[in-house]
């Protein structure tokens, strides 16, 4: 992996030099245009741009401060400058933005993706062209005569909407704040694909660009039809941010917090809460309190690829949320990110294969909104895997969920966001099925281990089945998922006993 990625810099420093730009001074009230803010010619200011020409590929600054790369030219301290020199793409995908027509404008923002960021070259367009294609002739019409432009619009507006400081990585105890109409301009970058690639497979930060939204094969695969519906959600969230008032200027905060003490979960004598069972039809996204993101490492998982859980859900429906994927890096076991303030935009109904937009957002935002992301442990892998020098031969390796040292490790993540000291104690928590669908988690013990950890951070518990009799009846049927009496060092050896009950390795417990 170190060589490809060498091999890969060693490409980049050959074939993508830094050109020089010189732009025209403006008045100190006149805003800049993107008209002369990449002129071409060669002049000595910024020439220690042309030092260093390989690109960056994780998303981090050219410095390697710990700032956002921007589509937009910026200096050594990422503060934007119409005089700063930047990489020759980046140039050429903003100066290319006011060449967008009518009805051919997929094809030319493919072109122009994959003319200057060469790992998108196997990427195409599929699903974006189905989802204008299946559009009603009307709302065909508004998207390219009224919503396209105003993407594009948004997107040339980002340098000055961030002109007065750098978007900086988000690290424990920091709190980033952004306005509406900042994030609407950072999303709209995001959907021209003008950031720089970030490369999975060597970065701790997430993928921006929504180019993995728009490809794919619609038709062979039910969860690329999930991939249209998706778009759609985009669709009306531009529509709206177009319109902003001065709720544009309301801001949306970002938070990552950590935990820095463990609680001792043997000996606590705190009283554990009440558990509250909430009826089928009920939504997390509707409670008045903290809401659980049951997240991924990588914060948002599949939003803008096939995913389309829980969380992938709640950030297409509420894109101020996938705007964190810019600036928040992969998740330790003892972080957590806090999210308030963002809106929802659009309405759906179903769940993964079955999920579909249902229209513009219907309900009220006149709410303040707390989403707590907490990433639980993953048992999905079906590889041999050890753990803390324990390894478990087996295909099923769901069975490691009931190990003690993976119970205190999930303890300690739900209980890292349910504590968060910055939100108001008098909040309780909504959850669900935190942990398991995908990562194939053991519902009564993923309930049972949130009911511990709310309780020790002294929060009330909502849990909603989502449409699951089955886990409804379960819970409502355990003694000891709801139980709201005994200390919570009590029901912590109650959990290690069920685990052990339940564990193929007893003697590995």
């Amino acid at each position: 992996l170190a060589g490809n990625r060498a091999t890969r810099l060693f490409r980049f420093k050959m074939s993508s030099p830094y050109n020089g730009n010189k732009g025209r001074r403006r008045g100190p009230t006149q805003k800049p245009s993107l008209e002369g803010m990449f002129d071409e010619s060669n002049d000595d200011a910024g020439d220690r741009w042309s030092k260093n020409p390989s690109r960056p590929l994780v998303g981090a600054s050219e410095q390697h401060k710990r700032i956002v790369t921007m589509p937009f030219p910026t200096y050594q301290n990422g503060i934007y400058d119409f005089q700063a020199r930047c990489p020759a793409e980046v140039k050429a995908k903003f100066d290319q933005l006011n060449s967008f027509s009518g009805k051919e404008h997929t094809a030319q923002l493919e072109q122009i993706v994959k003319k200057h960021t060469p790992e998108y070259e196997k990427f195409n367009f599929n699903v974006l062209r189905n989802a204008l294609g299946h559009l009603p002739d009307a709302s065909r019409s508004q998207y390219f005569d009224r919503i396209f432009p105003g993407i594009v619009s948004l997107a040339k507006d980002l340098p000055g909407k961030l002109s007065h400081r750098p978007l900086v990585f988000l690290t424990p105890g920091v709190t980033l704040e952004l306005r509406r109409d900042e994030i609407a301009c950072l999303l709209a970058n995001a959907y021209l694909c003008t950031f720089p690639y970030r490369d999975l497979f060597t970065s701790t930060l997430p993928t921006v660009n929504f180019i993995t939204l728009f490809s794919g094969q619609p038709g062979k695969d039910k969860r690329e039809s999930a991939k249209v519906e998706k778009l759609k959600c985009l669709f009306a969230y531009f529509s709206k941010a177009m319109e902003f008032g001065p709720e544009g200027e309301e801001k949306v905060s970002f938070s990552k917090v950590a935990l820095n003490v463990k609680p001792d979960w043997e000996n606590s004598q705190k009283p554990m809460k009440t558990f509250n069972i909430e009826e089928l039809e009920g939504k997390i996204e509707d409670f008045e309190g903290i809401q659980v993101d049951f997240a991924n490492k990588l914060i948002g998982g599949g939003v803008i690829g096939r995913g389309c859980q829980q969380e992938e859900i709640r950030f297409i429906t509420c894109p101020e949320l996938i705007a964190a994927r810019l600036f928040t890096e992969q998740l330790e076991d003892n972080e957590a990110l806090v999210i308030t303030n963002f809106w929802q935009y659009s309405d759906h109904s179903g769940y993964q294969d079955d999920f579909k937009y249902e229209g513009p957002f219907t309900g009220s935002n006149n709410v303040k909104r707390t989403l707590v992301a907490i990433d639980a442990s993953d048992f999905s892998n079906t590889n041999d895997s050890k753990l803390e020098g324990l390894w478990l031969q087996s295909e099923d390796h769901t069975s490691r969920q009931y190990l003690k040292q993976v119970i205190d490790r999930d303890l300690n993540k739900a209980y890292t966001g349910f504590l968060c000291q910055e939100l108001d104690q008098s909040l309780h928590i909504a959850t669900g099925n935190w942990g398991g669908g995908s990562f194939k988690g053991d519902p009564l013990l993923k309930a049972m281990i949130q009911h511990v950890a709310a309780s020790e951070a002294e929060r009330e518990l909502h849990y909603y089945p989502y449409h699951d009799i089955s886990l409804k009846e379960m819970l409502e049927g355990s003694a000891l998922a709801t139980r709201s009496k005994g200390t919570v060092g009590e029901a912590y050896h109650e959990l290690l006993n069920y685990a052990k009950e339940k564990n193929p390795y007893p003697s590995a417990f």
